[in-house]
């Protein structure tokens, strides 16, 4: 299965047109590039006379999901998320978002920075965060073996699946 065949979201970098149906809005950011489009975002909402909720952070930290848990648990019909910021950051908070019951219709995405990834280690199950290509290595930081960045994206995890790099090689 080749890099045609992925998970791996393909989300814009630039903000697409603003849904303007929703009936209240979550704001949720990450990072100074963001901050910009949050700003925007806020402004153009408030000209519609909707709720908004507005969060903005530099991480997804344990905080900040569980805030926007909080306004998952809250949303009727109609309410809408706008995320943007690193993707490892708003794969975070979309995984939060579809765990919680949101569907992908009532998410916004846009994503300021790819470079940055979380990667699931499938050996001991803990998480990695860096900087590192789909395809490359990267050290494991739960179990140090050094694990291939696959070109999957587990929305469970909100990370890439890693694997150690010569698994399959018998001593």
């Amino acid at each position: 299965m080749g890099a045609q065949h992925t998970s791996v979201p393909r989300w814009p970098t630039v903000a697409p047109e603003l849904d303007r149906t929703g009936r209240a809005y979550a704001v949720l950011t990450f990072g100074p590039a963001a901050s910009v489009l949050a700003a925007a975002w806020q402004s153009a909402l408030e000209t519609l006379g909707r709720p908004v909720w507005s969060r903005h952070d530099e991480q997804a930290t344990a905080d900040c999901l569980a805030e926007l848990r909080a306004q998952i648990s809250a949303a009727t019909v109609g309410w809408r998320l706008l995320l943007a910021g690193p993707q490892s950051e708003v794969l975070a908070a979309y995984s939060e978002a579809v765990r919680g019951g949101v569907l992908d219709a009532e998410i916004t995405v846009v994503v300021t920075e790819t470079e940055h990834r979380r990667v699931w280690c499938a050996h001991c199950e803990s998480t990695t965060s860096a900087e590192v290509m789909l395809g490359a290595e990267v050290p494991c930081a739960g179990c140090g073996r050094s694990l291939f960045v696959y070109h999957h994206v587990s929305r469970l995890h909100a990370a890439h699946l890693g694997f150690m790099t010569d698994a399959e090689e018998v001593p």
